[in-house]
């Protein structure tokens, strides 16, 4: 991955980038009110904790998504299973993405994904954050709680 190679800088992807695909329900990370005062400098933690539990209904839907990809691309039936099953059974890292609430009462809202994560159409880049230098071998049932 290019960020690995930059010294730890974010991947950003598009939107509608269907090589990012997620292995667990999205969770609210941080929720940030521009009206309010800003939370001050320093650790900032998550509260509760952050649990991203691994969903082998997922994991199933993206080796689907790979191993299609792979074979419009010309793979053969053999190496498109092998990649795509790695590729959907590996972690690579945090996606985040912006939901910008617009008014008081939530009506105006910028949906820069789905509300399952899916892509879709927006100018709002995908921040994967990632956390090892290679994707990491996961399994449905995993469970994630960053730090």
């Amino acid at each position: 991955f290019a960020g690995a190679r930059r010294g730890g800088e974010p991947v950003r992807l598009n939107c509608r980038d269907e090589t990012l695909e997620l292995m667990s329900d999205p969770l609210l990370w941080e929720d940030i009110s521009f009206a309010e005062p800003l939370p001050p400098p320093g650790v900032w933690r998550p509260s509760p904790p952050l649990r991203f539990d691994i969903s082998a209904a997922r994991i199933d839907a993206n080796e689907k998504v790979y191993y299609d990809e792979l074979r419009r691309e010309g793979a053969k039936e053999e190496e498109a299973r092998a990649v795509a099953g790695g590729a959907a059974h590996g972690l690579s890292g945090v996606a985040l993405w912006p939901r910008l609430v617009l008014d008081p009462k939530g009506d105006i809202v910028v949906e820069s994904r789905g509300p399952r994560g899916e892509g879709q159409k927006s100018h709002w880049q995908t921040v994967l954050v990632l956390l090892a230098p290679r994707p990491v071998p996961v399994a449905a049932g995993s469970v994630l709680q960053p730090e």
